[in-house]
């Protein structure tokens, strides 16, 4: 007996279900009070077709969220979990085996790891762009490396999908990077060289 819910030979299923799941992650990524970065994540079992996860960027349960601290670059970034590491919380031993679509940022190679060592075996999510100078497309290099040579495929969220949610393409890209004043102090190696 077959799994009516695969999408095995099924390109059509898997691109409308893929594009709802991209809105569910954008919707999400709205509940995020941080006021430059709005990132969501849906941790989805395809075999089952169930939502098994949800997650947005924040700070952890019970820590004020004050505009002060959000205001506050450096001490924001000490403090916030990412969308997909508060999915993968909620998750627990379900992610193993899940897609995840992540709309907001490209992954992280800290959630890149994370997303690997918990057997999520699809990401679908924001493409990094190569040759920028942004810290967000330099370790989203990295972590689709990551994830490639762990065997995790990674689907990039085509302009179609973002235009169907109603999310600017160029509006997405101009997200501020809170890292910029800082870049000089991080070597990604073959990504962007070594700093100094």
């Amino acid at each position: 007996m077959t799994n009516p819910n695969t999408f095995e030979n099924r390109p059509d299923k898997q691109a409308k279900w893929d594009g709802r799941y991209i809105g569910l992650a954008h919707h999400i990524a709205q509940w995020s009070k941080d006021p430059r970065a709005k990132v969501g994540a849906v941790l989805v079992n395809q075999a089952y077709a169930r939502i098994v996860a949800t997650g947005f960027n924040g700070f952890p349960s019970n820590v004020e969220d004050s505009a002060e601290r959000l205001e506050n670059k450096a001490r924001k970034l000490e403090m916030i979990l990412h969308a997909e590491q508060n999915a993968l919380l909620h998750a627990g031993r379900d992610a193993r085996h899940c897609d995840v679509y992540v709309v907001g940022k490209p992954v992280c190679n800290v959630c890149a790891t994370l997303l690997i060592q918990s057997g999520v075996r699809r990401v679908v999510a924001a493409a990094p762009r190569a040759g920028t100078e942004s810290y967000w497309d330099k370790v989203g290099l990295l972590a689709i490396e990551m994830m490639r040579e762990a065997g995790v495929e990674f689907v990039p969220i085509s302009g179609a999908q973002l235009d169907a949610i109603g999310l600017n393409r160029d509006d997405a890209r101009r997200a501020e990077d809170p890292f910029a004043t800082h870049q000089a102090e991080f070597d990604f190696g073959v990504f962007g060289g070594s700093a100094g």
